[in-house]
């Protein structure tokens, strides 16, 4: 099963906010000395990083296939055995205490994996989400 990420307002104006800083700086940087001669340079870097935002933002997905749980979080790809997830944890704040977050929404799932690994991710329909672990691996955790 292929679960969409969930994205929340508090995410868009972040990214919002992001994008207006870099911007005003990338416009009002230029001193008497370069008059913006060199402008494009700071408005390319800024427009990759907005379009790979963007990208991520829209190719972010979850799947479910077999024993095998992976995500896609823009061109980051990778594969996690069901069978060596311990624990999941709803979560439903802004302060994530995780080292890898792949969710666009304060509202998701903390799952942790092998003895010390964890990821954050916001599948749009957590309890689904849950439950189609649940029938590959019974035994994993879930703490609400």
């Amino acid at each position: 099963m292929v679960f969409k990420s969930e994205q929340s307002i508090f995410s868009y104006f972040i990214f919002v906010v992001l994008l207006g800083v870099f911007g005003f700086i990338a416009v009002f940087a230029p001193n008497e000395e370069n008059k913006g001669e060199n402008l494009w340079i700071p408005l390319t870097i800024i427009g990759l990083i907005f379009a790979f935002l963007v990208y991520s933002i829209l190719n972010t997905l979850y799947i479910i296939s077999g024993t095998t749980f992976s995500y896609q979080y823009g061109f980051f790809k990778k594969k996690i055995d069901i069978q060596i997830i311990r624990k999941i944890e709803y979560n439903n704040s802004i302060f994530v205490p995780v080292s890898l977050k792949l969710g666009w929404s304060h509202k998701g799932l903390i799952i942790n994996y092998n003895q010390y690994n964890d990821v954050y991710i916001s599948p749009k329909n957590r309890d689904q989400f849950v439950a189609e672990l649940l029938k590959n691996n019974p035994n994993i955790i879930i703490k609400e």
